[in-house]
């Protein structure tokens, strides 16, 4: 038997006479119910992607905006042509903040290390220690002897380090091109400045690096082009990110560009999460960095003041500073890697 359906019934609500189903000619109630069924659907899908987007913008990290923020406030100096610091300034502001902003965030590996297991007791914190200095000693050592093979090795390292606050969960290789166009953009944009700078750290040689990077370019561009799209689904943010940041490598001079990246965005978020990670950890954690900052910021001055002002202050400055880096990059990517291998480790085992 054919149910009953009435008007404004639940019933009525969810379902057609069954003669209508069929039908050209449909009951005046049935022709309303699909009308209805058919507005709330409409008005249901813009809900449902409104929600989506309101969740997306709750969830953008702070680093994100403040980074945003900067960039945006830096090129429309640059379009209203206003004036910008000096080179010398620059250099001098860029290590400042580096020291400031820039080294907290390195300061946390022994944290990370001690989350990874690499130590638990005062032995093998000092352990750790010896041979954290160690390595930085090395690098920086061999710097002095082979500068331009040091330069090269410096800068896949830190594309490597780098390309990793995009697209954390996908392939190397897209990460790797990431953070390589973030370095070697400058060098298309602002080839004269780039191979100053690389003379500086490396000698006359140095300025061969820069040109290889500059003949890349198109390459380059394209490895952040694709980074952008691979995060453009599930992580849009970043994708905002990697635009902002290929846009300030073409128009900013190449220290204003990694003072605004390095300080603004890399590492505050990995300060930002350092710190998340060791919540509810007392007063052990903001001493660590306290110390681990200031440490290296008086063995730079100490060494600046031991050379003197016998040449360009502003190349010193950018020689310690950079060639400090690199000391300090190799042994935090060391710790970095072995914690992500950790995690996989502890997320890998069954339970």
């Amino acid at each position: 038997m054919e149910p009953i359906y009435r008007p404004g019934s639940r019933t009525h609500s969810l379902h057609l006479c069954i003669g209508c189903t069929g039908l050209t000619r449909r009951h005046a109630h049935c022709d309303r119910v699909l009308g209805r069924d058919t507005m709330m659907e409409q008005v249901a899908a813009p809900r449902v992607g409104t929600a989506h987007a309101t969740a997306r913008i709750r969830h953008v990290p702070i680093e994100t905006v403040v980074f945003s923020g900067l960039a945006l406030t830096t090129l429309a100096m640059l379009e209203f042509d206003l004036p910008m610091i000096s080179p010398t300034l620059q250099v001098v502001l860029l290590g400042v903040l580096v020291a400031v902003l820039g080294l907290p965030h390195g300061a946390l590996d022994p944290l990370i290390a001690r989350r990874a297991g690499v130590w638990r007791t005062p032995l093998g914190f000092a352990a750790f220690n010896t041979v954290y200095l160690v390595i930085v000693v090395g690098v920086v050592l061999l710097w002095l002897v082979a500068p331009v093979l040091s330069l090269v090795a410096f800068l896949i390292v830190s594309a490597l380090h780098f390309g990793s606050d995009w697209n954390a969960d996908r392939g190397l290789w897209l990460r790797f091109l990431a953070g390589f166009g973030l370095l070697s953009v400058p060098a298309f944009s602002h080839p004269d400045q780039v191979d100053a700078a690389y003379v500086v750290l490396a000698g006359a040689d140095g300025a061969m690096v820069s040109g290889v990077q500059a003949g890349l370019a198109p390459l380059a561009l394209a490895g952040l082009l694709v980074a952008a799209v691979a995060a453009m689904r599930h992580r849009p943010h970043e994708s905002v990110e990697i635009v902002l940041t290929s846009v300030l490598a073409l128009a900013c001079e190449p220290l204003v560009f990694f003072l605004v990246y390095f300080c603004a965005l890399h590492s505050f978020r990995h300060l930002r999460a350092g710190f998340a990670e060791e919540r509810g950890g007392g007063r052990l954690p903001p001493l660590i960095v306290v110390v681990y900052t200031v440490v290296p910021i008086l063995a730079a001055g100490a060494l600046l003041f031991v050379i003197g002002p016998s040449g360009d202050m502003p190349e010193q400055i950018l020689q310690v500073l950079f060639i400090g880096l690199a000391g300090l990059t190799v042994p935090h990517m060391i710790v970095v890697t072995h914690e992500k291998r950790h995690q996989k480790k502890l997320m890998a085992l069954p339970g």
